[in-house]
């Protein structure tokens, strides 16, 4: 009896650190994963600018009305940016993240699109998700020009 007595002891701070150790490592996941959906975010908009040029119309068409900001979803194989329901969670299947198909994430992402100028827009993508009964986000930001005059 004594000696289970000294084992429970000397295990509970084992258990412990594993199971702090288990919710680092799904913080660390999480954080990992919302920073890339953050980047892809900035991305898809900077791929539909340069599809712009490619087409031969002006860098900003369809990114946006003239003095307004702008909110959208987008995913990496986005042909436009949809304006419908921003906050709706992304889904995960075979490794690509999407709103079509596959199992729901925590995240959801956000794509704002302020227009600074007739030759700058400001792009922000922020993802967000829920951790532990807590709110978390990651937000980038980035500038985009029309150098291709």
């Amino acid at each position: 009896m004594v000696s289970l007595v000294i084992l429970t002891i000397a295990l509970a701070p084992t258990l412990a650190l594993t199971n702090f150790a288990l919710h680092i490592s799904t913080s660390l996941r999480n954080n990992l994963v919302a920073a890339g959906l953050t980047q892809e975010g900035i991305e898809v908009v900077r791929a539909l600018r340069d599809n712009n040029w490619l087409s031969g119309k002006y860098f900003n068409e369809g990114l946006g009305d003239d003095d307004a900001i702008m909110v959208y979803r987008a995913q990496w194989d986005s042909s436009s940016l949809i304006e419908d329901d921003p906050n709706m969670k992304l889904k995960l299947n075979n490794g690509v993240y999407s709103y079509s198909i596959g199992n729901d994430t925590p995240f959801s992402r956000v794509i704002t699109i302020t227009r600074i100028s007739p030759q700058e827009l400001k792009i922000t993508s922020t993802v967000s998700w829920q951790e532990r009964g807590r709110s978390r986000s990651i937000q980038a930001e980035s500038h985009l020009f029309n150098w291709k005059k």
